[in-house]
């Protein structure tokens, strides 16, 4: 039984939850807590599986309560939520929680909250790689991107479309600022799809305190053939990224759609740079030496699960959309998929299976990430555009 608790210094708000998910008690056991140091206290007897806190609480606040959770069980998912709109407070939270929530807050929105998190779970089977990702702070960024992005940021001149064209090309960066802009403390009206919307949102001052003062960004510091690796797999999500696109607009989607599946792109190697960041040495060895095997099978066999799929699972962790979460799950075997109409799963397969093989130093050679699902691209009706695809997209 999942075990969740509720976190708030106001009793009747604890009542309030109580009697709202009361449908919910044959499911969950729901402890609800006054304070953080008696929702600590309660873990260190039994770890929770969910803690959902408030941010305004006397003592320890909810974004102290949920560094501490992440310390004592790396595994646990950590929700915030507040009504609490100054900046400072709302970016202190950045690191420590995977899900904002805005108060007020339904029943029915923390409930599917949760549930989304119960979904998750199915998705990616290894407690341990869930702990792994859940455990999380932030990921490693190229090194010349990074200080690109310093400098912008300290200049006079920075502008919301410079930082985002640097943003563009890092991996963990692209992540982080557009899961903080879809939180519910800035995006209330939607989903943001790009980066350039992201960042305007977020304005130029927030970006200064998460870069300059917060830290929300990482250098890597590996060795120069580390640094190699995650260069290709920038390299690959950057290309990927360009073809999914083109993929949406060549089917007349619309430019959500279009703009979704460049994000898709970006990020459908993240899972890899999670997986190369942990394991390093295991991970190169694994591309060095697969006997013939795709790229995804080899990470099946030695980590128990794809790249993508472990990229899915921290998408969803985060609170991307399902859109985005399922064409990163599915894009390599896309048949898998109960549904036939997700455009952006659709071309983000077709970025994969058409694109460059995955390589490290972008030259020839490299590993084919996946073969043409046709039996997927028939039941959704696009196995005919593929010559249009093949032609628009030859080099």
């Amino acid at each position: 039984m999942l075990r969740i608790a509720f976190v708030d210094d106001e009793p009747n708000v604890l009542k309030g939850i109580s009697r709202a998910l009361m449908s919910m008690r044959g499911a969950w056991e729901m402890v609800f807590c006054g304070s953080g140091a008696e929702a600590l206290a309660q873990m260190r007897e039994k770890p929770f599986d969910i803690v959902v806190t408030d941010m305004r609480m006397p003592e320890m606040d909810g974004a102290e309560l949920l560094s501490r959770v992440r310390a004592l069980s790396p595994a646990t998912v950590r929700i915030i939520l507040s009504g609490y709109a100054e900046s400072d407070a709302i970016l202190r939270t950045v690191g420590p929680a995977h899900i904002y929530l805005a108060k007020p807050c339904s029943a029915e929105a923390l409930r599917q909250a949760v549930l989304r998190q119960i979904a998750l779970r199915a998705l990616l089977e290894d407690p341990a790689l869930r702990a792994l990702l859940a455990g999380l702070g932030n990921l490693p960024s190229l090194p010349d991107v990074y200080a690109r992005l310093q400098e912008e940021l300290i200049s006079a001149n920075s502008s919301p479309r410079g930082i985002a064209a640097i943003v563009a090309e890092d991996v963990a960066m692209t992540a982080e600022l557009m899961r903080i802009a879809n939180s519910a403390f800035f995006a209330a009206s939607g989903h943001v799809t790009s980066l350039l919307s992201a960042v305007s949102l977020l304005g130029v001052e927030v970006i200064q305190t998460l870069v300059l003062r917060i830290g929300v960004f990482r250098q890597f510091s590996g060795k120069p053939e580390q640094a190699q690796v995650l260069e290709g797999m920038t390299r690959h999500s950057l290309i990927a990224a360009e073809i999914a696109q083109h993929i949406v607009v060549m089917e007349g989607g619309d430019d959500a759609t279009a703009k979704s599946a460049r994000i898709a792109g970006m990020l459908s190697d993240i899972g890899r740079i999670v997986l190369f960041d942990a394991y390093p040495q295991r991970y190169r060895a694994l591309m060095a030496d697969g006997g013939g095997l795709p790229l995804h099978l080899r990470e099946q066999q030695a980590f128990g699960a794809a790249g993508t799929l472990i990229g899915a699972y921290l998408l969803g962790l985060w609170g991307f959309s399902d859109q985005i979460v399922e064409a990163v799950a599915h894009c390599l075997t896309p048949s898998a998929c109960p549904g036939r109409d997700n455009l952006v799963l659709t071309a983000l397969h077709g970025a994969f299976a058409l694109g460059p093989p995955f390589s490290l130093n972008g030259g020839e050679g490299g590993l084919v990430m996946c073969p043409l699902d046709q039996d997927y691209l028939n039941a959704t009706g696009r196995a005919p555009h593929l010559r249009h695809w093949r032609d628009v997209l030859a080099p």
